[in-house]
């Protein structure tokens, strides 16, 4: 197991905590910030992770029962599957959630069983129990909604793409925003950008508008959950973008050769293995594993080719 630990203060009001996702550092990250009605907490990693996160909120020299505000750009698992474990702990607690994906969180049997079929047998060894969330303790948010939490101010971003209920959160005061998935996936020290791609409604056209609305908002860092903080912003997001175009087409050159599933995959895992030795970061594979595997990346990729008719539906 490694024992790397990212967790620490990025500013006086910004902590990181690293949830040590199966055992390895630098997968998932959550972000703390102290305000004055507690502490708000942006990504709450699977359940499985929970003990991670209260350790790391110790670090940081707080306790999570201090928690009042959790935050998630998105409802997948990994970055809000212990949302309804840790409200059941946290009663004077509430979830803010986009409108789209709140429903999911009070009623999750679509979600799991969407989840299942995509993980099998793995579900309780990724993500552990999921619980779902009263419908009273959670916030919907929309685009431009400004939410105060005790004297600090965050502007929700809708942010589609990755996901149709994506949001960002931009914390005006350190003009940073806490991206979630929608700027890619990027593990320290490495200068590459990833795309995740899951199923099962990923837009590229939605995701090239949300990195226009991220560039438009110009902020001074980005705050990723696969992982920590990036100031290199515009290079940054003119990569992902790159990468996503790039994968689209490659995917569909080998859609139209009739490689199948299986060969698409292993085609991804040469690409990505050649450009991480390119630049000597073959060290980091198994954390972008992690975070994107490269089968889900093809299963998102072939579905949104599939539904915008420009590969074959066989």
């Amino acid at each position: 197991m490694a024992t790397h630990d990212e967790t620490r203060w990025l500013t006086p009001d910004i902590g990181l905590i690293d949830l040590h996702f199966q055992g390895t550092p630098k997968v998932i990250g959550a972000y703390l910030l102290p305000t004055d009605d507690g502490l708000a907490l942006i990504e709450c990693g699977p359940s499985t992770t929970l003990g991670a996160l209260e350790r790391g909120v110790q670090a940081l020299g707080h306790d999570l029962a201090e928690v009042r505000h959790l935050l998630v750009t998105h409802i997948h698992l990994d970055h809000a599957g212990a949302a309804g474990v840790l409200l059941d702990r946290l009663p004077n607690a509430r979830l803010y959630v986009h409108e789209i994906g709140a429903p999911h969180m009070v009623e999750p049997a679509n979600l799991i069983r969407s989840a299942t079929r995509i993980y099998g047998d793995r579900m309780d060894q990724l993500w552990g129990e999921i619980r779902p969330v009263d419908a009273d303790r959670m916030q919907t948010v929309a685009d431009n909604d400004v939410l105060a939490l005790g004297g600090r101010s965050l502007t929700a971003l809708y942010t589609p793409g990755h996901a149709s209920h994506h949001l960002a959160f931009h914390d005006t005061a350190n003009n940073a925003v806490f991206s979630g998935d929608v700027a890619g996936v990027r593990i320290p020290p490495a200068t590459e950008v990833w795309p995740p791609t899951p199923p099962p409604d990923i837009t590229v056209e939605g995701w090239h508008a949300s990195i226009n609305r991220l560039r438009e908002v110009a902020p001074d860092q980005l705050l990723l959950t696969h992982f920590g903080p990036w100031d290199d912003v515009v290079p940054h997001l003119d990569q992902l973008e790159s990468r996503l175009d790039e994968w689209v087409v490659l995917v569909e050159q080998w859609a139209h050769d009739g490689l199948d599933r299986d060969a698409m995959i292993a085609k991804l895992a040469e690409t990505v293995h050649a450009e991480m030795a390119e630049h000597g970061t073959e060290d980091l594979e198994e954390m972008f594993e992690l975070t994107t595997p490269h089968w889900m990346s093809i299963d998102g990729l072939v579905r949104y080719l599939r539904k915008a008719g420009r590969i074959s539906a066989d």
